[in-house]
């Protein structure tokens, strides 16, 4: 078996040559390891977002409202570093009046809410509403829970 290395600047091409590689005669696997650093644009303005909601101040609403806890800004930072592409792309980011972070899943009757050590959940799928309260945090749950509302 041989390899072959492939270096390329766009990452927005690896898609196409996937594809590409693929219907090659022969060619068994690709796989494109993700190196450390190097982030697609849809993380960047996940990110982008976190950080504009992280410098919220205390009565940032007016009304008395609480800044976005550190360890919530931990926690969504931790979801969106084992999140791949297409669960990034499925939800966004608000702020809540009590220092946590609500995810609204894009196109669904769906929210999550992150707080520092726990998240709760509503979401209405196939006519059944679902919803949880004070469950402990899990990245990998709420990734979970993200997979789910999506499929």
């Amino acid at each position: 078996m041989a390899e072959l290395l492939v270096s390329i600047d766009d990452v927005t091409m690896i898609p196409r040559l996937r594809r590409v590689i693929r219907s090659l005669y022969g060619v068994n696997k690709v796989s494109v390891p993700r190196r450390r650093g190097v982030r697609s644009v849809t993380y960047r303005h996940q990110l982008a977002r976190l950080n504009e909601l992280a410098k919220l101040e205390k009565d940032w609403d007016e009304d008395g409202a609480s800044p976005i806890e550190s360890q919530v800004v931990a926690n969504i930072r931790q979801i969106l570093d084992l999140s791949p592409d297409a669960v990034l792309s499925s939800w966004v980011l608000f702020p809540d009046i009590n220092g946590t972070l609500l995810i609204k899943i894009k196109s669904k009757q769906a929210s999550i809410s992150i707080g520092s050590s726990e998240f709760s959940y509503a979401y209405t799928k196939d006519g059944e509403s679902r919803r949880a309260s004070h469950k402990p945090f899990s990245a990998n749950a709420v990734i979970r829970l993200i997979n789910e509302i999506n499929a």
